[in-house]
């Protein structure tokens, strides 16, 4: 049995791969930094109550730490891995991490960067995007077993470097949660009844606004490490960028030149009546779906 040590694994994604891998067969061991063996009792796996004796018996050592720490945790494990092992992250960030593992791992030791599309709230796979970082020439291995074991669950698998990788989350994630924020972070300031506007909302509003609240519903510590993304800070501020210039078109009373950056970044977009209609058949389920519950 391909024993599998989650360091990492009593946190909430951890948890959610322990019980992923358990299902599969596997004998999973966790180990977390607030030593929470009550959660491993729970999920029905051993805990790791000596962390380095269990890397060094391991068949896959899975990081599912902060971001702040994955490097720290990779420089004090990789090289007690033993031969044929696989070292795997399942950060958000890929730079940093794919160059600490590669560096750190012994060379028999197979390295895969790992980034789930999704939050420990989703039940299974099914419909759900994996990125995949493997190191070259040190992942021939692992690399068919773990992409066969997502998509049999029915994952996407997407196969990215790490440097592409980065540059794509800064917009991904990072911008889009920063504007989920920024806007939240709005509403606040300007004391705004969220509750009481949602009488009055068209779908596309409630929509939005249920967005925002699924950002702000969640772990602060997560969408605050994504942020440090070193290829965010450009995005970022060429949102901010755009915003004000936006904002002082509108200030201005200058409706042209609203409209020419409205109609330049549709330019750019492509395929936005493509997008308008994928977005009505969501508005239009929902509406369908609200009218059934008033009607039981």
């Amino acid at each position: 049995m391909t024993q599998m040590l989650i360091l990492g694994g009593t946190g909430e994604t951890g948890s959610w791969f322990a019980r992923f891998f358990k299902d599969k067969g596997f004998d999973v061991v966790v180990w977390g930094p607030s030593g929470k063996t009550g959660v491993a009792a729970k999920m029905g796996v051993r805990y790791a109550h000596e962390m380095i004796r269990e890397v060094e018996q391991s068949d896959i050592v899975m990081l599912s730490v902060p971001i702040e720490k994955t490097v720290e945790v990779i420089r004090q494990v990789a090289h007690l891995m033993k031969p044929g092992s696989l070292l795997m992250d399942v950060t958000s960030l890929k730079s940093e991490p794919m160059k600490a593992m590669t560096i750190h791992a012994p060379l028999s030791v197979e390295v895969i960067g790992t980034h789930p599309l999704f939050g420990p709230t989703m039940p299974t796979l099914k419909g759900q995007t994996i990125i995949l970082t493997p190191a070259k020439g040190r992942s021939e291995t692992w690399l068919p077993r773990m992409r066969s074991l997502f998509e049999s669950d029915g994952a996407r698998i997407e196969m990215l470097d790490p440097e592409e990788h980065d540059e794509i989350m800064a917009v991904v994630q990072a911008l889009t949660h920063f504007a989920y924020i920024g806007i939240g972070a709005a509403l606040q300031a300007l004391d705004f009844d969220v509750e009481k506007s949602r009488k009055l909302m068209s779908p596309v509003y409630e929509i939005m606004i249920d967005f925002v609240g699924r950002i702000l519903d969640q772990n602060p510590e997560l969408y605050a490490s994504i942020q440090k993304n070193p290829k965010a800070m450009k995005v970022r501020q060429t949102f901010i960028g755009e915003c004000m210039r936006l904002s002082e078109r509108a200030d201005s009373g200058d409706l042209e030149g609203f409209k020419k950056i409205m109609l330049e970044a549709a330019e750019h977009f492509g395929q936005t009546h493509e997008a308008l209609e994928r977005s009505d058949r969501m508005i239009n389920g929902k509406i369908m779906a609200e009218g059934k519950r008033k009607w039981r």
